[in-house]
C-alpha cells in the first residue's frame, strides 16, 4: 500500500514539474518574441530636400522625395543639425545620441547644447566638414542631416561611412516655417516613442507664436533684419532665411517689401537703411557665429544711420548668433527666437 502510494506522489509531482517547465519555456520563447519585435519595429518618415551638387551657384541642385524607414528607439545616433539635436533634447531621448558636430576644441556646440559637450558623445567634425571616420567607428542606427550636409557628396560619403544607418532630412522648410518645425517634432517623436511629448512640445509652440502674432498686430513698427559680416551689410525678407520666422510666421510689418528672397540675403548699405528708416532693427553678428571678428557695434555706430528710428529710439535688438545662424529650425530654438523677435514688439 506504501509502495502504491510512493508510487503515485511521485507520478503526481512529475507531471506538475513538466507542467512548470513547459510554461516556462513557453514565457521565454514569447518574451524572446517579444524582444525580437520591439527591436525591429520601423517608422516610415517621408523626407523632402533639396540635395546640392558641386556648382556654387546650386544650379545642379536636385529634389530628393522618398520614405526612410527609421528604427523606432534608434540606440546609436549620430545628429549633425543643432535646430534637430535641441528637439530630440526636448523630447528626452539625449542618451540615444552617440554623435555631435562640435568643432575643434568644441567651438561651434552652442551653449544651450552643454549636455553633448562631455567625451561620451562623439565629435563628428563641424556642421559643414564631416569627419566619415569618427561617424565609421559609432556604426549609427540613424544620421539626422538638414542643408548644411545634404549635398550629393556628402551623402554618398555618409553611405560608405554608415551603410546600415538610416538617414532621414530634419532641416526647416523656410516656406513652410512653422509647419516643417512642427512636422519634424512630430516625426522625432514617433522615432524615439515620445509622440505624447512631441504634441505637448508643439502646442507650447504654437501657444507662443499667437502670443507674439498678437503684438505683431498691434505694433505699426516696421522691422529690418540685419545681418553683420565683418563690416558688410545684408539683410533678409519674407520667404527668406531669418525673415520668413519674422515675416511671415509672426507678422512683424517689414520696412522693404520688396526684399529678394535668397538664402545668402540681399546686400546693402548703410544709405538703404537711411533710407528705408526701419521702427525696429533684428542685427545678427555671424563673424561671432563662427568665431570670426564682431563686427555688429562698430557697424550700428555708423554716423550714416544715426537718425534712423530704430537707432534713435534705442530698439536694435541684438539676436543670438548661436540660435539664429547656427541652431535654428528646432521646436525650442524656434521658441527661443520667438522670444528675441518678441522683445523689439514692446
Amino acid at each position: 500500500m506504501k509502495k502504491a502510494f510512493s508510487f503515485i506522489l511521485i507520478t503526481l509531482l512529475s507531471v506538475v514539474l513538466i507542467a512548470c517547465g513547459n510554461n516556462s519555456s513557453n514565457k521565454e520563447e514569447k518574451t524572446s518574441k517579444n524582444d525580437t519585435k520591439n527591436e525591429s519595429k520601423t517608422v516610415e518618415i517621408q523626407s523632402k530636400y533639396q540635395a546640392r551638387g558641386e556648382k556654387q551657384d546650386e544650379s545642379d541642385a536636385k529634389t530628393v522625395d522618398e520614405k526612410v524607414t527609421v528604427p523606432v528607439n534608434p540606440k546609436k545616433v549620430v545628429v549633425l543639425d543643432y535646430g534637430a539635436l535641441d528637439t530630440v533634447e526636448a523630447l528626452g531621448a539625449k542618451d540615444a545620441v552617440k554623435g555631435v558636430p562640435k568643432g575643434e576644441g568644441n567651438a561651434t556646440l552652442p551653449a544651450f547644447l552643454k549636455a553633448f559637450k562631455g567625451d561620451e558623445v562623439v565629435n563628428t567634425g563641424s556642421l559643414k566638414e564631416v569627419n566619415y571616420e569618427k561617424i565609421a567607428e559609432i556604426q549609427p542606427d540613424l544620421i539626422l542631416f538638414s542643408g548644411r550636409t545634404s549635398g550629393t557628396k556628402v551623402q554618398d560619403e555618409l553611405k560608405k561611412a554608415a551603410p546600415d544607418a538610416a538617414r532621414l532630412y530634419i532641416g526647416a522648410d523656410d516656406k513652410k516655417l512653422l509647419k516643417s518645425v512642427k512636422t519634424n517634432t512630430t516625426n522625432l517623436g514617433k522615432i524615439f516613442d515620445k509622440e505624447s511629448k512631441a504634441k505637448s512640445l508643439n502646442a507650447d509652440l504654437d501657444k507662443k507664436v499667437k502670443s507674439t502674432q498678437d503684438k505683431a498686430e498691434k505694433s505699426d513698427d516696421k522691422a529690418m533684419y540685419l545681418l553683420v559680416n565683418e563690416g558688410e551689410l545684408s539683410t533678409y525678407g519674407p520667404g527668406a532665411r531669418f525673415g520668413s520666422l519674422i515675416y511671415d510666421v509672426l507678422g512683424v510689418k517689414t520696412s522693404d517689401d520688396n526684399i529678394k528672397a535668397s538664402r545668402h540675403g540681399q546686400p546693402i548699405s548703410y544709405e538703404y537703411i537711411t533710407k528705408k528708416n526701419p521702427d525696429i532693427i533684428y542685427a545678427m553678428d555671424r563673424g561671432k557665429a563662427i568665431g570670426g571678428k564682431e563686427s555688429s557695434n562698430k557697424a550700428l555706430s555708423n554716423d550714416v544711420i544715426k537718425d534712423v528710428n530704430a537707432i534713435k529710439n534705442q530698439k536694435v535688438i541684438n539676436v543670438d548668433p548661436e540660435l539664429w545662424y547656427l541652431a535654428s529650425g528646432g521646436v525650442r530654438t524656434t521658441e527661443k527666437q520667438i522670444d528675441e523677435v518678441a522683445k523689439g514688439l514692446k
